[in-house]
């Protein structure tokens, strides 16, 4: 249980950290994202509030596949190769929310380590990984 708690709080305080860096200091997409970011994590926070002991409902999925499609036209829109792959990390926990439905080889627990691994520590990478890029810029280090 220990493991559980110390796992979600990482993952929550990098997402919110990465997310202020970006505002703070990144470039328009840098922005754009760490902004869709925030507002989809407090969506989800308040989807999931909104369906107690329901772990896979539908506001948490609408909450995902919008913030899917707004990655993807962040994506399209910016031509940054993190964008890519914040979009494609997004794409895969929507799927990961239906595997548990297509397989009886997968239980509920490792659907919620699917979803929290792309749509919390795999975006969360990649938006670091573009603000990366942009203060090695900044620093004149292409």
């Amino acid at each position: 249980m220990t493991i559980h708690f110390i796992w979600g709080w990482t993952g929550t305080i990098l997402l919110i950290v990465t997310c202020i860096w970006a505002l703070w200091r990144g470039g328009a997409p840098e922005r754009w994202g760490g902004g869709i970011m925030f507002v989809g994590f407090g969506f989800s926070i308040l989807a999931d509030m909104l369906q107690p002991g329901v772990y896979d409902g539908l506001g948490l999925i609408m909450v995902d596949t919008i913030v899917f499609i707004a990655f993807a036209i962040l994506s399209l829109w910016s031509r940054r190769i993190w964008t890519l792959f914040i979009a494609a990390f997004q794409l895969n926990a929507i799927i990961s929310h239906f595997a548990v439905h297509l397989s009886s080889h997968v239980d509920m627990y490792t659907q919620i380590t699917a979803v929290v691994l792309w749509s919390g520590y795999g975006i969360t990478f990649a938006l670091m990984a573009g603000m990366w890029s942009v203060e090695r810029r900044r620093l004149g280090r292409n």
